[in-house]
């Protein structure tokens, strides 16, 4: 009975190890590299021989800027070139070496006016929590660029718009929450698997302990910092004819006709093509306001493909200095519905025809 029950828990032994051993190896798919100098992250995707190869640019926090190519390993080398459409001629083709420590990326031999050099260079391997660090680093060093940025405005911008800067302040947070349901998902909470009959299920990790987490709070913060670190036009003096911008995907186009009317296209693709909106009207004369140098209009649109009570949505503008405040209502939010209308808007000369 003794050598059953060992032979048994033999079994088990080894295919909890081939589990743990097989974990590891799907985790080590995905590596992690990062050049401190040139502030540039360097992640290799493997399956395979086929090798995805992403750099993302960091010098300014949470920039989004990245290269993406393809390729193919062979031992402790990987030759990629760029993703392209179909069609498409790839351009440089680029060689990584290295190992576990380290790799650099350096043009293929014999190829005529080589292209992207921005990605060449020496790269470190980087864990899994050190990723964490620098991603949280960069989140507080984006923060502090929207404190400066913010700070500045109220100092320096015109006196008409120097207000702004505390009321887009005030905003801010909601905005970037709204931002990140849509931007980030948190990893799915690591499962038994059967192969580990006594391995307890692991509790879903923090979002403090996910890089992804940092770096989207980083990358939402830069569009606030590049949006206050943008004086408002100063030939801007509170008409309505323009184009506006938010910073993060909305944008508004107004035209005032000879009558008095507005014609007003507002659209908004907010992180991705799934969440954005498109609405378009006018707004009578009558419900165009002006006093003490601001100007105001109410209306409300109709959004089409939406259950009714959710259709109807009442808008409130206000024109003044160089930007443009958009604030809206509806009885019932569309079910998966993240995206939004509201903000401040940044005014830009209508094109000329």
């Amino acid at each position: 009975m003794n050598a059953c029950l060992n032979s048994i828990f033999a079994r088990l032994l080894i295919l909890c190890l081939a589990g743990e051993l097989t974990q590891a190896a799907e985790q080590a798919a995905v590596t992690h590299y990062y050049d401190e100098v040139g502030q540039r992250y360097l992640t290799l995707n493997t399956s395979g021989s086929r090798v995805d190869v992403s750099v993302r640019m960091a010098a300014d926090p949470g920039s989004t800027g990245r290269w993406s190519g393809q390729g193919t390993r062979k031992d402790n080398q990987i030759v990629f070139a760029a993703v392209v459409d179909e069609g498409q001629d790839r351009g440089s083709y680029f060689i990584a070496k290295g190992g576990e420590s380290k790799m650099e990326i350096s043009f293929k031999p014999e190829q005529k006016m080589p292209q992207d050099p921005g990605i060449l260079g020496i790269y470190r391997r980087v864990s899994d929590e050190k990723l964490v660090q620098l991603a949280r680093k960069e989140f507080q060093a984006a923060e502090d660029r929207l404190a400066a940025a913010l700070k500045n405005a109220s100092r320096t911008w015109t006196a008409v718009d120097k207000p702004l800067a505390s009321d887009w302040k005030t905003r801010w947070a909601v905005m970037r929450e709204r931002w990140m349901k849509i931007a980030y998902q948190a990893p799915a909470p690591a499962q038994s698997k059967p192969a580990q009959p006594f391995a307890a299920g692991k509790e879903q990790p923090l979002q403090e302990k996910d890089a992804n987490y940092w770096l989207k709070l980083a990358e939402s913060t830069a569009l606030g910092y590049y949006f206050m670190q943008q004086p408002p036009d100063p030939k801007s003096a509170g008409a309505w004819d323009g184009e506006y911008d938010d910073g993060f995907g909305g944008h508004v186009s107004i035209r005032r006709a000879k009558d008095g009317k507005l014609r007003v296209n507002l659209s908004c693709t907010r992180v991705n093509e799934n969440q954005g909106s498109d609405l378009a009207g006018q707004i009578p004369a009558e419900a165009v306001k002006s006093k003490n140098g601001e100007n105001t209009a109410e209306t409300v649109f109709v959004e089409p493909d939406v259950p009714d009570v959710s259709k109807d949505i009442s808008f409130t503008f206000k024109r003044k200095g160089g930007f443009l405040w958009v604030d809206t209502k509806r009885k019932v939010i569309p079910p998966g519905s993240l995206s939004w209308f509201d903000g401040i808007y940044r005014w830009s000369p209508p094109p000329v025809e």
